[in-house]
């Protein structure tokens, strides 16, 4: 009677796996340690229990062997099946790397939670935040540093200098054929790439930044975009407006950044010079 009630238990432990792997399977994933720690210590619990209640004797190795390699078989066979390497050897590999995706973007989830509700705290008491500003370089600072400090990581503010260049400087056989507000465009391309270089230039050495590809990145910068320098853990972010065009370098401290900080860095600049 016992052995049928435990090979009850491993039945119903085995459709209540199957229906984990069905329906959750990356939970069930990063759950295989405690299934595997859950099946031995049933079958442990079942062999002290039939021990104590007389029902399992030690002279009946061979029924204690049987339980054994059925739960063995089980362990292989249903739990270790998708991650087994080396079968004759039992080197069994688990999918840590499921475990660790899903960490990670759960902390990333948070972070961004953390992130939004932050700057929804910030937007919602501009008012008190910025009561009176000269707008200067060093209060558009502190207004970043209200943010950046929340989660960790530093902020630099490097204005883009106005480069001085018309279209008398420019090369007349680039120019020659085009009306002039095109020609007004070039030039305006030029002297933001040139503002822009410089700047770099200027964050590069006060960084000690490694760039990998240096013209591609100022390109990259001219067309509004975020340079991610993920070697030295920071973001080159532009922020073009009408009268003001910035580099803002965001970088790692005890803090991560992400992706949305750039974001909101941004919208955090636009808003200041706004209201």
């Amino acid at each position: 009677m016992a052995f049928k009630l435990y090979i009850v238990v491993l039945l119903v432990f085995s459709l209540a796996n199957l229906a984990f792997f069905i329906f959750k399977p990356l939970r069930y994933h990063v759950s295989l340690r405690t299934l595997r720690k859950t099946l031995y210590t049933l079958f442990i619990g079942a062999i002290s229990l039939g021990l104590l209640l007389d029902e399992i004797r030690l002279a009946d190795w061979e029924l204690i062997l049987t339980l054994t390699a059925i739960v063995v078989f089980m362990d292989i066979a249903l739990l270790l099946t998708p991650s087994i390497m080396k079968i004759w050897s039992a080197e069994f590999h688990y999918t840590d790397y499921v475990e660790e995706i899903i960490k990670a973007n759960d902390k990333i989830h948070k972070a961004m939670v953390y992130r939004v509700e932050a700057m929804s705290e910030m937007i919602q008491t501009n008012s008190e935040l910025l009561p009176f500003r000269n707008y200067t370089d060093q209060e558009l600072r502190n207004y970043l540093d209200l943010y950046a400090e929340k989660f960790g990581f530093d902020i630099q503010i490097h204005r883009i200098p106005l480069i001085e260049f018309s279209a008398d400087d420019a090369d007349p056989s680039v120019i020659e054929g085009l009306a002039a507000d095109e020609i007004e465009v070039l030039v305006d391309a030029y002297r933001l790439t040139e503002g822009i270089r410089m700047t770099v230039e200027q964050i590069k050495t006060i960084n000690n930044f490694d760039f990998d590809s240096e013209e591609e990145d100022v390109e990259i910068l001219a067309q509004s975009a975020v340079v991610p320098l993920i070697e030295d853990e920071s973001m080159l972010v532009p922020v073009f407006m009408e009268t003001d065009q910035f580099i803002v370098v965001l970088k790692e401290d005890i803090g991560e950044v992400l992706e949305v900080d750039a974001i909101h860095i941004t919208n955090l600049i636009y808003l200041f010079y706004s209201l």
